[in-house]
């Protein structure tokens, strides 16, 4: 056990180096990051709250629904901390750094099993922090509890984080195993598979109209697939609701059963994992082999389809790009997890508690669509199209032999981003003022003031980004996070309110008057997106300008 404790204490100290590091090189971005969190606990609660107080007014019915609302919120919080606690587990325990060199040292399997199961267990226990804060404080709201209702939720909630966790851990337990060779592409299958299952569901479930019994009908039958009684998910689910009404005997049953399968499924994980580390570790390194994306023929095939419009010497850089940009899951994953998330929405927006048949109403909505798709624009140029050109100052030198000057090598940044971006954002957009049902010329209005943001905000991040670069910095997020990362991040959100502002100020002036959506706009407002989609390209070549004269004069 000593040796434990020594290892959690040398992870507690670099866990301080790496926060006090962070708050000197990046207080700002930390002040940002804090506050969006902030955020997201206000708009999670609100958004709880909202629901909890119309399903009250449901009266019977509303017994039913809110059972159904704990129990589903209870099954996706599985599902994620699952996969999340996979992938970490995957990483401490069968990855190539620090796997390799834990092994090596005298201490006991057990030991350090022990301590990763922890430190998974503490990282897992964030979604306390950010859905289970919001959901307590939300069912609270209602009047019907007592002081007792958030003991028993914390433990409800804490307990039921450590069933979740150990599966998590389990599962990448097997897949170093049995399935090593291709780890990554079975977690992206599973999330594919999933991802249809859940919108098949929603699309069976939401079927039919609002107020009727058929649908309520349909709606219990479906739920009762996750609502079975064997599952972890329904017994905090209970217990919960029991606190909830004052219920102590119920509530406490419950929890005795999420307890004493949590303690079990701990001690049957660190000791199955423990007793068999040595031998899934050496299988999950002889079972690697080169996943099918970064194969030449792959990434060269998407390079020609995306960037057909360009000649072969700039999309030879480009191929570079691509494939750098294929090898890093920090990038695609999370771009691909957004943009998944944002395309859910978008489709469902017919289904918000709010009529969008008024005017006013619907392009408040594509107004909180656009706000949406610029401030995560904004958040993924900062994070990973600025530090590219950083990136390349160690081989800059290499880059110099070939036939194309360092315009060529700035603008080449510049059109990959503008692509990914770009692609991305209007895709959304465009399935947004379909959804919505808008007519042609608010359509385009609101494509083109999107193009106009993602190509102002691309054009930021590359022209910032070579005229601030980190020399000889390997790391893309210590590159963000430096001074001109953070320049980079207050001049993009100032870059999106001055659009946001204007798309605004179009919105209200042509519906502020209109009983109905216009078909066209009128001249003042087609002057107002001229002039928005004109600062995007300003913005942007100024930008560029900047950072070419800078880094025309970088010495390789």
């Amino acid at each position: 056990m000593y040796d434990a404790l020594v290892l959690t204490r040398f992870r507690l100290i670099q866990m301080r180096n790496a926060l006090d590091q962070q708050l000197r090189e990046a207080p700002l971005r930390t002040l940002v990051t804090i506050g969006l969190l902030v955020l997201i606990w206000a708009a999670l609660y609100f958004l709880l709250s909202t629901v909890f107080r119309s399903v009250d007014r449901w009266g019977v019915v509303s017994i039913v629904v809110s059972q159904l609302i704990f129990v589903h919120f209870f099954v996706v919080l599985s599902v994620m901390l699952c996969f999340s606690n996979a992938i970490l587990g995957f990483g401490a325990l069968y990855g190539r750094s620090e796997a390799a060199l834990l092994l090596g040292t005298p201490v006991h399997a057990r030991q350090i099993v022990l301590v990763k199961w922890v430190e998974g267990m503490i990282l897992s226990s964030w979604s306390f922090l950010l859905l289970g804060v919001p959901l307590m404080l939300a069912v609270a709201e209602l009047g019907r509890v007592d002081w007792t209702f958030y003991g028993l939720f914390v433990v409800h909630f804490v307990f039921f984080v450590a069933i979740p966790s150990n599966v998590g851990m389990l599962a990448a337990w097997i897949v170093a195993m049995w399935a090593p060779r291709r780890p990554g592409a079975m977690a992206l299958w599973a999330a594919v598979i999933g991802f249809v299952l859940a919108v098949a569901w929603m699309a069976r479930v939401v079927r039919g109209q609002a107020d009727s019994a058929e649908w309520l009908h349909t709606l219990l039958a479906q739920s009762a697939v996750v609502a079975q009684d064997w599952l972890p998910s329904t017994w905090t689910a209970k217990g919960i609701i029991a606190a909830t009404e004052r219920r102590l005997e119920d509530s406490i049953f419950w929890l005795l059963i999420v307890v004493g399968n949590a303690a079990f499924l701990s001690w049957m994980t660190v000791n199955l994992l423990a007793a068999s580390w040595p031998e899934a570790y050496s299988r999950a390194q002889e079972g690697r082999h080169t996943p099918l994306i970064r194969r030449g023929w792959v990434t060269e095939a998407v390079c020609w389809v995306l960037f057909f419009y360009l000649p072969r010497r700039i999309r030879m850089l480009m191929l570079k790009d691509l494939r750098g940009f294929a090898r890093d899951p920090r990038q695609w994953t999370q771009m691909a997890i957004m943009l998944g998330l944002l395309i859910i929405y978008v489709l469902n927006l017919q289904r918000l508690p709010v009529d969008v048949s008024y005017p006013q109403m619907r392009g408040l909505v594509a107004f909180l669509n656009l706000t949406t798709i610029a401030l995560i624009l904004a958040t993924f140029t900062s994070r990973f199209v600025y530090p590219l050109l950083s990136l390349e100052s160690q081989q800059l030198w290499l880059l110099g032999l070939l036939p194309t000057g360092r315009l060529s090598l700035l603008l080449a940044k510049f059109l990959f981003a503008i692509t990914v971006t770009g692609l991305s954002g209007m895709i959304v957009m465009a399935l947004a003022v379909s959804v919505l049902e808008m007519p042609t010329a608010w359509a385009r209005a609101n494509l083109a003031i999107c193009a106009a943001t993602c190509v102002g905000l691309c054009g930021l991040a590359v022209g910032l980004g070579a005229r601030y670069p980190v020399l000889g910095q390997r790391n893309p997020a210590r590159i963000a996070s430096g001074v001109g990362g953070t320049f980079n991040l207050i001049a993009s959100m100032l870059f999106v309110i001055v659009q946001l502002a204007g798309a605004a100020w179009l919105s209200f002036s042509e519906l502020r008057t209109n009983a109905a959506m216009p078909e066209t706009l009128s001249s003042a407002s087609m002057t107002i997106l001229v002039w928005l989609v004109a600062f995007g390209g300003i913005v942007a070549a100024g930008a560029l300008w900047v950072g070419w004269r800078h880094f025309e004069r970088l010495e390789a």
